[in-house]
């Protein structure tokens, strides 16, 4: 295959693999299963990833990239902790589902992995935060923060508006307790 197809074929194996983690668990995402769902026999799956290790070495691969991209655009921003509690909310981006399915996988007693990538990200976020704001507490409080804002949204806790309502009391509270 050429490159740029290889490339399309092995970003589809990934999605069908964080498909299978969200929708079933980390039990169901059997290299078969994934083939499958992406649309490819399972030796079209071992010759773009050679086992289901390597699935989640791609899966995290893909996570640290889209991480590495959200934290930057984080530091870019004006306001860094409005910016970082106002984007918290689930949005089923890729991050997010990428996101999801790492914590699928870092549940399971194989996920060390995946529980060191997820932390590698908070810890880089609470870096960021911590540069502008110039103190790793209030950063750590500002992160835990978002977590919340996170898994409320996530599990659809709170309606749309009442969440933006949140958020914006967590902002005045966070600028409040870095005054």
């Amino acid at each position: 295959m050429a490159r740029d197809a290889s490339g399309t074929v092995r970003e589809q194996l990934l999605d069908a693999y964080v498909a299978i983690l969200i929708d079933e668990g980390e039990r169901a995402a059997t290299v078969q299963a994934v083939a499958q769902r992406g649309g490819v026999s399972k030796g079209g799956l071992l010759y773009h990833f050679g086992s289901k290790a390597a699935l989640e070495a791609g899966l995290i691969e893909r996570f640290r990239e889209l991480g590495a991209a959200d934290v930057e655009a984080l530091r870019g921003a004006d306001d860094i902790v409005a910016t970082f509690l106002r984007t918290s909310v689930a949005a089923d981006s890729s991050l997010d589902r990428a996101t999801v399915a790492l914590v699928r996988i870092a549940q399971s007693p194989a996920g060390a992995a995946a529980r060191a990538a997820l932390q590698r990200l908070d810890d880089e976020y609470v870096a960021a935060i911590a540069e502008r704001l110039g103190d790793e507490e209030l950063a750590l409080t500002v992160v835990l923060l978002a977590d919340g804002v996170y898994f409320r949204s996530a599990l659809g806790a709170v309606e749309p508006t009442r969440a933006g309502e949140e958020i914006e009391l967590l902002v005045r509270v966070a600028r409040r307790l870095g005054a």
